[in-house]
């Protein structure tokens, strides 16, 4: 895997598992159907729940080794046809397992994380 080639960092044990995680994750956000969503789902729910958004947009975990986990990986999860169910399935996650703060200070938009909470809430009154 590619762990061998890692360079040496501060990150501690726990969050270079949770960061191979999302490396696991970085091609299979790109496939169409139930499981290209779910991955996208977890990629974005791993990275709010770890406060690993920026250290991806930002291109600070490539630069450490973890090559494909930039910002090209983290707009795929939103441009995939299904964004709004995607963003839905977040925001639903984050409310039942306490990383909303995460994702509302990700949409620092004016009214961004209202949209974002209407998808998960329109969705859940379709079941």
């Amino acid at each position: 895997m590619a762990s061998s080639h890692r360079l040496v960092t501060l990150r501690s044990h726990g969050q270079r598992q949770i960061i191979d995680r999302l490396y696991g994750l970085r091609r299979k956000i790109y496939l169409c159907g139930e499981q290209g969503f779910q991955s996208r789902v977890e990629f974005l729910c791993l990275a709010f729940q770890h406060g690993l958004g920026t250290d991806i947009r930002d291109y600070q975990l490539w630069d450490e080794g973890w090559e494909e986990l930039g910002e090209r990986q983290w707009d795929t999860c939103f441009e995939m046809g299904d964004a709004e169910q995607v963003i839905g399935e977040v925001v639903r996650r984050a409310r039942a397992q306490g990383f909303i703060d995460s994702v509302r200070e990700y949409c620092n938009m004016p009214g961004a994380f209202a949209r974002w909470e209407s998808y998960a809430d329109r969705q859940s009154v379709l079941f």
